[in-house]
């Protein structure tokens, strides 16, 4: 299936707000009112599909899973532009509900559909199911707290047909290879990513055509450790073309390899890298077959990123140069 791009974002285009997911809190609700005067002012086609509380609504969702499912059909139907509003729980909930009718619609329109954190269960799902090409950058609530906020919106318009990201403490955590890798670029939030995965049975033909982006957020070594296994089970480790590997909750995990390093002496040099470790016989065969599987580390990719968060375009051809660098080819719209 050929890969669908979405439209250019222009001043007449519809831009749908979605609730996915958590609620805005009470304290945020100000600053959301800003965003949504910001961009109904640049595109006046601008809407929020408000959700109505409902008794015995659990705090941590925005809405019931019925009215959520509701407000994305209702925006599918003309949106240039899916935007959710917020991460957190329960985009799952709707998502595995759409149909072959709810994806005509979304064939039909070639939206923009941006997500991060529970919301890259929406994009990395459009991808894998209709090919459509989306974008792992922030929800609404923070669209433009970043200072490449502007470049996010020059992609979205067409003006920037490529995307360059290096930082000097990016790093190689096997060797690093001898020429650039290049593949599609896949993932977001790791173990949304397997609930993905799980929760609607999406089975790639293969895996080999890809490099996994991965990033997590409150949770500790051992849960971590479960969720590589699980990724693995799946097949993914022995066959994509490169792993980047973004924060993963260092705080976390600093703390639980300080507590391990204690009880558990003799595997301190392995628990220094958790995917090495684990992954470690997969690494060892793909080796021994000539197809190394190459781990680049990032810092600006993940939930604490402060300056200059990685821009993924699902889907997109993606290259990791020997030196670190990663570089995603446009066109991103069309």
């Amino acid at each position: 299936m050929k890969t669908l791009k979405p439209q250019p974002l222009n001043p007449q285009s519809y831009i749908s707000l979605i609730h996915t997911s958590s609620p805005i809190q009470k304290q945020d609700t100000v600053r959301f009112d800003k965003i949504v005067a910001r961009l109904q002012g640049d595109y006046p086609n601008t809407k929020v599909f408000n959700i109505h509380a409902t008794a015995g609504q659990p705090s941590y969702l925005s809405g019931s899973e019925r009215e959520r499912l509701k407000n994305f059909r209702h925006a599918i139907k003309k949106s240039n532009w899916l935007l959710p509003v917020m991460g957190g729980t329960g985009c799952e909930d709707i998502i595995r509900h759409l149909d072959d009718h709810d994806l005509r619609d979304i064939i039909k329109n070639r939206p923009i559909v941006n997500g991060f954190s529970d919301t890259i269960f929406l994009i990395n799902y459009l991808y894998l199911k209709i090919k459509l090409q989306t974008f792992h950058y922030t929800n609404a609530m923070n669209l433009f707290q970043y200072k490449n906020s502007q470049i996010f919106f020059e992609v979205l318009q067409g003006i920037r047909n490529e995307l360059i990201f290096h930082e000097r403490d990016y790093s190689w955590l096997t060797e690093a290879p001898t020429k650039p890798i290049t593949g599609i670029a896949l993932g977001g939030n790791m173990s949304t990513f397997r609930d993905l995965l799980d929760i609607c049975d999406l089975r790639p033909r293969s895996w080999e055509p890809y490099i996994l982006f991965v990033e997590e957020v409150g949770m500790d070594v051992e849960d971590l450790h479960r969720l590589i296994i699980a990724l693995d089970e799946r097949g993914l480790f022995k066959h994509i073309r490169g792993l980047v590997i973004g924060d993963m909750d260092q705080k976390i995990f600093t703390l639980d390899l300080r507590r391990y390093h204690f009880s558990y002496t003799s595997h301190q040099e392995n628990m220094d890298n958790l995917f090495e470790y684990v992954l470690g016989d997969v690494i060892k065969k793909r080796n021994l077959e000539g197809d190394p599987l190459f781990m680049l580390k990032v810092s600006n990719l993940g939930h604490f990123v402060k300056n200059n968060p990685m821009i993924i375009p699902i889907g997109a051809p993606t290259t990791l140069h020997p030196d670190g660098h990663i570089h995603f080819q446009g066109p991103f719209v069309e």
